[in-house]
């Protein structure tokens, strides 16, 4: 890696001339493209979170099979379905956390069946998904869409202001803002739990105009 630096800062100099007014920033840029390359990704964290599953589990059947079922709605993707359930049930914080660190994370297994059910529920449930939405939903908030939505479902319909106890209406809210799927706790009604990100009296104040249905 050095040596590839050592090139790359060569060619900079030889091939830029001294009065660019550019020169600074292109040797920038590539020092950036070097730099970059040596930064650990997520894709670098799997190996590990593999090895640790069969630690705990003894196999990989559970977490192979659920990555088999989510593949299928990433043009059968696997590496990258492997990232979002690493990432919906916890195994990308625990990699990316300290050893010191890494007691204090709760990493779970996907149980295969429960996700397909999930899967299943947002495309032919009240929210009526097609797999484009589901996919898009799912790059955005892994931890929501794949950890068993329809029970989600059930918290926000059962939180939410009367107005909005409505499954055309909250659908008309999901496809505005995917991340209502979170919003279960309504301190209206409630008071205050210091849920102020997963509040609807939080929410309410950014919500769209809901047209009459």
């Amino acid at each position: 890696m050095l040596c590839s630096f050592q090139m790359l800062m060569a060619f900079s100099t030889n091939n830029i001339s001294p009065g660019s007014r550019n020169n600074h920033c292109k040797q920038k840029q590539l020092m950036t493209v070097v730099l970059s390359s040596t930064t650990p990704t997520d894709i670098d964290l799997l190996p590990e979170i593999r090895e640790e599953i069969i630690e705990r589990e003894g196999h990989l059947q559970d977490w192979e099979d659920s990555i088999a079922i989510l593949s299928k709605l990433f043009e059968n993707n696997e590496q990258e379905a492997e990232l979002y359930l690493s990432d919906a049930f916890r195994w990308k914080a625990w990699a990316s956390a300290s050893d010191m660190m890494r007691k204090y994370q709760r990493p779970v297994l996907p149980n295969a069946q429960i996700l397909q059910e999930g899967i299943n529920w947002l495309r032919d449930g009240p929210l009526e998904m097609n797999d484009e939405s589901i996919r898009n939903n799912i790059q955005q908030y892994p931890g929501i869409y794949l950890r068993e939505p329809n029970l989600m479902y059930k918290k926000v319909i059962g939180s939410a202001p009367r107005k909005y106890r409505d499954d055309t209406v909250l659908k008309y809210l999901i496809d505005n803002d995917p991340n209502i799927l979170q919003v279960t706790y309504n301190c209206g009604d409630e008071g205050c739990q210091s849920e102020c990100g997963s509040c609807w009296v939080t929410y309410e104040n950014r919500l769209p105009k809901v047209p009459e249905f």
